[in-house]
């Protein structure tokens, strides 16, 4: 009986070196941002879909109920201040803080990805909130007034936009640093009160701000990954014209 022949997958194929080079590329922290934004995505399109056939009506007041049976003074005054540092205002501050930073270390790549995370999430959280034009919860009298659509929650969107993006930033500079990913999941825990807070001053369903966080974590992993892609680009563009100027250099 002749034995089955076994043909290599074109990756068993592949070279040592090459394996290991695709091994890196699949593990890296932008094949992870693009996952990430994948499956943040298709999270948003699910709960999006939920939303409008009123399937977490029961759940969001529940939610929202037990947060307001526990309110004090103090808890009043953390939702304010968290709720402020999340706010048009308070993005803008922190934002301009980083491009000032930014502009100082010279990194004008991470500068542009930036602006683009800060501008796509504003014009995210506009479009969807038109579209969908979700009313605010009454469950209880709101701390806050508020007047636009509810879903998703602009504050939440553009927290986790920002702080997630600060976090892959302060880790993808060296990511064997344990202070950088202690810096990053505080960064993160910023947007979490952030979102908590709007749930604790009424004006927001559970639904709005876990919205909110999917769609800021898929577009943060969009712009990661096209700053990745276009500096790729830019490097093998850049080999290619020195390779240029060598050989024109030789022929000489």
């Amino acid at each position: 009986m002749t034995p089955t022949m076994h043909h290599p997958h074109p990756i068993e194929d592949l070279p040592a070196s090459r394996a290991q080079k695709l091994l890196r590329a699949l593990t890296s922290y932008y094949a992870i941002a693009l996952a990430v934004a994948v499956v943040c995505a298709w999270g948003f399109g699910w709960l999006a879909d939920e939303v409008l056939d009123h399937e977490f009506t029961v759940a969001n007041t529940s939610i929202l109920l037990t947060i307001h049976a526990h309110r004090t003074a103090t808890l009043d005054q953390i939702a304010f201040l968290a709720s402020g540092i999340g706010s048009a205002t308070g993005i803008t501050i922190i934002g301009i803080a980083l491009v000032l930073a930014l502009l100082i270390m010279n990194r004008y790549v991470d500068l542009g990805t930036l602006a683009a995370v800060l501008l796509g999430a504003t014009v995210l959280m506009l479009t969807f909130k038109l579209l969908f034009h979700q009313v605010r919860p009454h469950v209880f009298e709101p701390l806050v007034r508020e007047t636009n659509f509810s879903f998703p929650s602009g504050h939440s969107l553009t927290s986790f936009s920002l702080w997630g993006f600060l976090a892959w930033w302060i880790v993808s500079m060296n990511h064997r640093q344990v202070w950088r990913w202690i810096l990053g999941i505080l960064g993160l825990g910023i947007a979490v009160l952030v979102a908590l807070s709007r749930l604790y001053l009424g004006v927001h369903w559970p639904t709005d701000v876990v919205a909110g966080m999917l769609l800021g974590f898929s577009w943060v992993g969009v712009c990661v990954t096209g700053q990745h892609w276009l500096t790729r680009h830019a490097r093998r563009e850049r080999r290619r014209l020195r390779a240029q100027r060598m050989k024109s250099a030789n022929a000489v």
